[in-house]
């Protein structure tokens, strides 16, 4: 018995020191920006779930309708984005990557990071990769205010949305500059 004992305590010690294999990467805005095609402030118009056998089978997947304005281009948005997850009860399906229920609520507005027509997804759908892509805006004194998710996230702390707005554009900007640059 005692031997069954030190072999378990001997196995759980190797399973805790083994490091967490799945984890969300801290990204400042210019790095999110370099991995997605849009940044938007939108209004979120509509929501639903629905199965896609990918990455796995049996997969859930959150899509969304949104509405509003580019913040790189300042062309219009009216489109569907997606990410893998749902936070109905009924699908069994959630992702702690995913983005959170509060963020994502119907009539909502949002500043969404997404790839449009990712074509990494069947269907080249414009998806939404996690947690950092989506961030709710709330009024607050009368202005719109982007809610910051912490350190370690493109918006660390609560910004006014006409600072974000110039600052994904000048972002936006810059990195076309270096594009420009490297061809």
């Amino acid at each position: 018995m005692r031997m069954k004992q030190s072999v378990l305590a001997a196995s759980l010690a190797v399973l805790a020191a083994v490091p967490c294999l799945a984890a969300i990467k801290a990204m400042t805005l210019t790095e999110l920006m370099g991995i997605t095609t849009e940044a938007a402030h939108v209004k979120i118009t509509a929501k639903s779930t629905f199965h896609m056998d990918w990455p796995m089978q049996g997969a859930v997947w959150t899509k969304m309708h949104i509405q509003g304005e580019s913040l790189r281009t300042l062309e219009p948005v009216d489109t569907d984005v997606v990410f893998m997850g749902s936070q109905d009860p009924a699908d069994e399906w959630g992702m702690s990557e995913m983005p959170t229920l509060q963020d994502t609520r119907v009539g909502g507005e949002a500043v969404v990071f997404f790839n449009g027509n990712d074509k990494d997804v069947p269907g080249r759908l414009n998806r939404v990769y996690a947690l950092d892509c989506v961030y709710r805006v709330e009024a607050t004194f009368g202005t719109p205010v982007v809610i910051g998710k912490g350190e370690g996230f493109a918006f660390p702390e609560n910004s006014k949305l006409d600072d974000v707005r110039a600052t994904v554009r000048a972002t936006h900007l810059e990195l076309a500059k270096i594009q420009q640059a490297g061809k």
